[in-house]
């Protein structure tokens, strides 16, 4: 018992991990859609989000191509 519920804390601090921070844009660098959450990378330290899977693997491609239009404070 003790085993399991460290493995499930283990495993909720992880998605806190990864679902903590939010993209710096608002819109996809490639094709400049909306974003969805669940299409992002991290790229300079930072959380870049994308419209399609697609998108994000032509940014991991290359990312020096693409600007990353940052999102304005809320």
């Amino acid at each position: 018992m003790k085993s399991l519920f460290l493995t499930l804390a283990a495993v909720l601090a992880a998605c806190t991990l990864t679902f903590a921070a939010g993209p710096v844009n608002d819109t996809c660098p490639v094709k400049g859609k909306p974003i969805r959450l669940i299409f992002r990378t991290t790229y300079k330290g930072q959380v870049v989000a994308f419209c399609c899977q697609d998108c994000k693997a032509e940014f991991e491609k290359n990312p020096g191509r693409y600007t990353v239009k940052v999102a304005e404070p809320k």
